[in-house]
């Protein structure tokens, strides 16, 4: 009997399908809470500012737990930091409906569902644990949870008038309760042998990683994540703005909005195909290639700005950290301390990224500022993936030619 599906195993898939829906799951409160701020500002007679502060809070605590959970993940297995993870968004949702003023709402959402993000590293181990030949694949199609979840959430929480935003609280709380818990536990199998690759990863051997080449690698990548997140941060806050100060009809706004949503989607599956196909730095050299161009389309204030940077920007949104931890898998044996510290790189340019927007605004009374800081953080990028590419073909290059020199002589 076969035991594989497409060269992996076929519990990888089942695995794979289990995390998709935790994902899915997990990412309703974004969606709740960009959908009901108005709701919830008049429900709880609170300001917008104060709902932002909760976002922000949510999203630093977030950001602060994900090397936390690397190492929890290190030492007892990525299943049990999951259940706890879960369990800090169930204790948080549930105090948010249960509560009915600012205070409970601050400690809910902003600190105590914050704490949702110490599982994030842990997807990225159980997916490079599980997949040997389809991972950029398998990420992407992980990745994909939130954009769907995106595009079918929404339209039923605005269309459906008699929903509130503590039904949408409670109906994520039970989800997670009755959904999300039983299949971490039924479900989700930890990688071999845990406790005993995190001892291997104390030997000497991982003093590799703190020599040049490779520590550099890996600032490298905490770069490149910081300034995807940075690119997300200006999009998901400012870009609707962006657009409303250039004069872009509402109608074209919504229009290039789904777009980037259908772009998001497609260019996951086609940067996975690619990052499983091609020398993986060569990929993300692209894909920064294409984000640079995307900046520039949006900084020109063209008639039809708007579909074109979102066709690109789309195009390359969920690729960036796939690509990134998977250069990182392939160089360290602490997956989980490593993964957690380069999402704190993302996380940090997300809320970064954010702040600024209004920032700039505040000094030029436009966005050209923040537009062309996104360009040149691309800039470096591409650059810097290309250079790690070209020393890395000049390096094979040199070893294939030294091979032949040695089986000469022999």
């Amino acid at each position: 009997m076969n035991d594989t599906w497409f060269k992996e195993r076929k519990y990888a898939w089942i695995g794979l399908a289990a995390l998709w829906i935790i994902g899915f799951i997990g990412a309703l409160l974004r969606f709740i809470m960009a959908t009901y701020q108005v709701q919830i500002s008049q429900d709880l007679n609170i300001s917008r500012s104060l709902i932002s502060m909760a976002w922000s809070t949510n999203l630093l605590i977030a950001a602060l737990c994900t090397p936390i959970g690397g190492w929890i993940a290190d030492r007892y297995g990525p299943k049990k930091l999951m259940l706890l993870s879960t369990m800090f968004s169930i204790l948080g949702t549930s105090i948010v409906f249960v509560g009915h003023n600012s205070t409970l709402f601050f400690i809910g959402y902003g600190v105590i569902s914050g704490f949702y993000g110490i599982g994030a590293s842990a997807t990225y181990i159980l997916i490079f644990d599980w997949f040997k030949h389809h991972r950029a694949k398998a990420t992407a199609l992980l990745a994909s949870s939130s954009s769907i979840g995106l595009a079918v959430c929404t339209p039923i929480f605005i269309s459906n008038t008699w929903l509130t935003w503590k039904d949408a609280f409670l109906i994520s709380c039970l989800l997670s309760l009755f959904v999300a818990l039983p299949v971490i536990q039924f479900l989700i199998r930890n990688p071999e042998n845990p406790q005993k690759k995190a001892k291997e990863s104390e030997q000497p051997k991982v003093k590799i990683l703190f020599k040049d080449p490779h520590m550099l690698l890996f600032l490298f990548i905490g770069f490149a994540l910081f300034t995807c997140g940075f690119n997300m941060g200006t999009v998901e806050m400012n870009l609707v703005a962006i657009y409303q100060l250039s004069s872009v009809k509402p109608a074209l706004i919504a229009v290039s909005m789904s777009t980037l949503g259908i772009m998001e989607i497609i260019g996951s599956f086609i940067f996975g195909y690619l990052l499983d196909r091609l020398n993986k730095f060569t990929a993300m050299s692209l894909l920064y290639g294409i984000r640079i161009l995307a900046f520039i389309i949006l900084f020109v204030h063209s008639p039809w700005s708007p579909i074109v940077f979102a066709v690109f920007f789309g195009f390359t949104y969920l690729g960036a950290v796939p690509g990134g931890m998977l250069i990182a898998n392939e160089n360290t044996k602490e997956k989980g301390k490593f993964i957690g510290s380069l999402l704190l790189f993302h996380q940090a340019g997300g809320i970064i990224g954010s702040l600024i927007g209004g920032v700039s605004f505040d000094i030029s009374k436009s966005y050209q500022l923040l537009i062309g800081f996104d360009m040149l953080l691309c800039v470096l990028v591409t650059i810097g993936y290309f250079t790690n590419y070209w020393l890395r073909y000049k390096n094979t290059l040199y070893l294939s030619r030294y091979t032949n020199e040695v089986k000469k002589l022999h």
